[in-house]
């Protein structure tokens, strides 16, 4: 079954912290971003990204506010904090974090962008237009190299677009990860009948059971104040999505992604 996702494309991060940058504080309505970033393709597709990567909640209305993971990275104080911060939205990002738990599990050198298609549409089968997942693959090449991970290599003369891994990614990655899992906290079980806060809103939890990456294996995390799921040692990323205007097959596709429910066969 193709999973009903639309990678994020056709922005860059200039856009997407423009628009950060401009909905601090209060948020901002849409006619006003409009007015600001013009109405079009780029702005969509803009506003799009940032909530898949939980930096934007959408009222109803169209009105535009920051998470708390968009404060942590529009309110950076400095470079490296901002590509710290960054670095985290890569691993919230479940298309995005994949491919780099391969990567620096296997201690590899470069991500070419061939490579990161076959995993998105063979092995987590996401079904993306391949004009879509070539400039999303750029996207996230690009995102990478901001978040100081490695250096974005343009394919020219028959060598093929690339990720080259900075010499401490691996470090920081893991630190990322370690940071997120500290501020994650196990979701409260709902009472039976119970309405749950806002209608269409679900915690993601990355699965207990399932095993840690092996960069991710001795010395990963810290020694104290973490929150633990069920299994002992592993962390519990909570993960907020807004479903509120999902139909219920995007709903059931999404939950299939994040491993709630088991994958149909083929």
């Amino acid at each position: 079954m193709a999973i009903d996702v639309a990678l994020p494309y056709r922005t860059d991060w200039r856009e997407l912290i423009g628009v950060l940058d401009y909905c601090k504080g209060k948020g901002a309505e849409r006619a006003a971003l409009e007015a600001r970033f013009g109405g079009g393709e780029s702005l969509r597709e803009t506003l799009n990204a940032l909530e898949q990567f939980g930096l934007i909640e959408r009222g109803e209305s169209g009105d535009v506010r920051l998470t708390e993971a968009g404060d942590r990275l529009v309110y950076a104080t400095d470079p490296a904090e901002l590509r710290a911060a960054l670095s985290e939205v890569l691993l919230a990002y479940r298309p995005y974090r994949v491919p780099l738990e391969r990567a620096l599990g296997d201690e590899l050198q470069q991500l070419e962008g061939p490579w990161v298609e076959r995993i998105w549409q063979v092995d987590m089968r996401l079904g993306q237009p391949r004009n879509r997942v070539e400039e999303a693959r750029t996207l996230f090449f690009r995102l990478c190299d901001e978040a100081g991970l490695g250096t974005y290599r343009r394919g020219v003369r028959g060598q093929t677009t690339r990720l080259d891994i900075s010499p401490d990614a691996f470090a920081r990655l893991r630190q990322a990860f370690a940071k997120v899992a500290a501020r994650s906290e196990p979701a409260p079980a709902m009472p039976e009948g119970a309405a749950p806060e806002r209608a269409g809103r679900a915690a993601a939890v990355y699965p207990a059971g399932a095993p840690l990456p092996s960069w991710l294996a001795e010395g990963a995390l810290p020694e104290d104040g973490l929150a633990i799921g069920a299994g002992a040692g592993r962390p519990a990323i909570s993960i907020q999505v807004d479903m509120s205007d999902w139909e219920l097959e995007k709903i059931e596709a999404f939950l299939r992604l994040i491993g709630y429910l088991p994958q149909r066969a083929s």
